[in-house]
Order: C-alpha cells, then sequence, then structure tokens
C-alpha cells in the first residue's frame, strides 16, 4: 500500500512539473487563482514623458 501511494505522489509531482513547464501562462493563472502566488502587479508605463523622442515644447505628439 505504501508503494502504491509513493508512486501515485511521483506520478503527480511529474504532472504537475511537466504541465508548468509546457504551459507556463496557465500554470501562473492557476497558482494566482489558487492563493500560491501574489498577484501580478500592473507595470507602470513611463508615457511619452520617458521617452527622449518626444516632443516636450508643448506642441504634443511623440515621434
Amino acid at each position: 500500500m505504501i508503494e502504491v501511494a509513493v508512486a501515485l505522489l511521483i506520478v503527480c509531482a511529474a504532472a504537475i512539473y511537466w504541465y508548468a513547464r509546457l504551459f507556463p501562462q496557465g500554470w501562473g493563472r492557476l497558482r494566482t487563482a489558487m492563493g500560491f502566488a501574489p498577484a501580478p502587479q500592473p507595470t507602470i508605463g513611463k508615457g511619452c514623458g520617458g521617452c527622449t523622442g518626444c516632443d516636450r515644447s508643448g506642441k504634443g505628439g511623440c515621434h
């Protein structure tokens, strides 16, 4: 009986490993949904103000 439990644990671990390797986005969403991963933080864009090619004369427009 112990052998069956150990074999089942090994098979489950292998299935989780390959699922995470083959479907990384799905694995990330699953971890987040189950509460095992922190919620993704939104990236704050620089906007046009952080762009070196922006028109800073006040006329608007970028590049």
